[in-house]
């Protein structure tokens, strides 16, 4: 159960910095900066706290998800699906390249890199519906 308390002290923290990285950077931020931080800070709690990181991951998303649809009539279903999906690939991709070079740090990238790519997409994809 210590995922529990990891996933809701990453979300925590995740929506006061991503309060201040969307108000100042935009889209930008969400796209560069928020999957950067996001993923050092799921694993660093679960770590922290010993807790499984693939499931740290997931209450996060689950977090997350709720958020999305709270924020977004429109939106907000699919945008919380997607990281319900989305942070739990993440933490199954950072303990697999944990697995693969015993080094969090690794995983953690390459998670980001993954991260940036689905925001990415994401952003690009309630754009063009939006103007549909």
């Amino acid at each position: 159960m210590t995922y529990l308390m990891a996933g809701f002290v990453a979300s925590g923290l995740a929506w006061l910095v991503n309060s201040f990285l969307v108000r100042n950077w935009g889209e930008r931020g969400v796209i560069w900066a928020v999957p950067v931080f996001e993923e050092i800070i799921k694993t660093t709690s679960a770590l922290l706290i010993g807790a499984a990181v693939p499931l740290t991951h997931g209450v996060f998303g689950l977090v997350e998800s709720v958020h999305d649809f709270s924020i977004s009539r429109r939106w907000g279903f699919w945008a919380g699906l997607v990281s319900i999906i989305s942070h739990w690939l993440f933490g199954q991709l950072t303990y697999f390249i944990f697995w693969l070079t015993n080094l969090w740090i690794i995983g953690i990238i390459a998670a980001a890199f993954l991260h940036i790519y689905v925001n990415f997409l994401m952003i690009r994809l309630f754009a063009y519906l939006s103007r549909s």
